[in-house]
């Protein structure tokens, strides 16, 4: 497994503590490397899409509200949302990353920490907000 995607699974663990407890993304890091074992290596691209994505959150929850049609992000599986969340902040503020490659890696992800509907479920959401990033970006 590529490091990146370890990165990316660390990530949506963390953003999944953070949803589940309302702690502060500080906190929720910092207690997650205190009890797992991460290589260091993966810590900066970790923080980076944390916290990239708690400072986002609102604009990305919009956004994937608008996106998921029928879906009210709270009856969304936490891990899911995790899961959109991060891929969602890579494809629209991570310019050097391809959002082809973001979406496949949620799916990815998906694919063995969620359910089977999920990787299309996830497919279709960050397709759709990967077609349509100059209009995501406004306001």
């Amino acid at each position: 497994m590529s490091p990146r995607r370890q990165a990316r699974i660390v990530a949506m663990q963390i953003l999944y503590q953070i949803q589940l407890t309302a702690a502060p993304a500080s906190i929720v890091i910092e207690q997650f490397w205190q009890s797992q074992e991460t290589s260091p290596e993966l810590r900066p691209f970790v923080v980076a899409l944390v916290e990239g994505t708690t400072s986002h959150l609102e604009a990305i929850d919009a956004l994937l509200q608008k996106t998921s049609e029928n879906w009210k992000l709270h009856r969304m599986p936490i891990i899911d949302l995790s899961i959109l969340r991060c891929a969602t902040y890579e494809i629209l503020h991570i310019s050097d990353i391809d959002p082809a490659t973001s979406i496949n890696e949620a799916i990815e992800i998906a694919k063995v920490y969620s359910t089977p509907d999920s990787p299309k479920f996830i497919n279709g959401i960050l397709d759709s907000i990967q077609k349509s990033v100059p209009d995501a970006l406004e306001p």
